[in-house]
């Protein structure tokens, strides 16, 4: 079990987001993501994608719809580690996601774990 207090941003909002550490082809980048149980996938922005030496294109093209409208990506296989877990996920990087939070969808996240959000007391438990 790893508990995550929620993080602030610069207005003071908080926000459920971890670090983690995704991997790819012997690189490896410690980030931090938004857990959100609203996303499907996970997507990730371009500067992940160029910490890891990934290129874009070369994964599966998607286009994703939510709030902001429809972005295109592409889908890439990552190593990730969460709370001491390792497993595979799809991640989503695409050019055109350009806000702050790296997202952590539920596809092959949510079932690693049992999560839980205390909103009242901004924390994240994951066991």
């Amino acid at each position: 079990m790893k508990i995550f207090p929620y993080q602030r941003n610069s207005v003071g909002d908080s926000f459920p987001v971890i670090d983690l550490l995704v991997s790819k082809n012997n690189r490896a980048a410690r980030i931090f993501a938004l857990v959100d149980s609203g996303a499907t996938v996970s997507i990730f922005r371009e500067d992940v994608a160029e910490q890891l030496g990934v290129t874009i294109e070369s994964g599966k093209e998607t286009f994703l719809g939510g709030v902001g409208g429809r972005i295109k990506g592409n889908i890439h296989k990552l190593d990730v580690e969460i709370a001491g877990k390792k497993f595979s996920c799809p991640i989503v990087f695409s050019r055109e996601y350009l806000v702050s939070f790296n997202l952590l969808g539920r596809e092959a996240v949510f079932n690693q774990f049992k999560i839980i959000f205390e909103e009242n007391n901004n924390l994240l438990t994951l066991e």
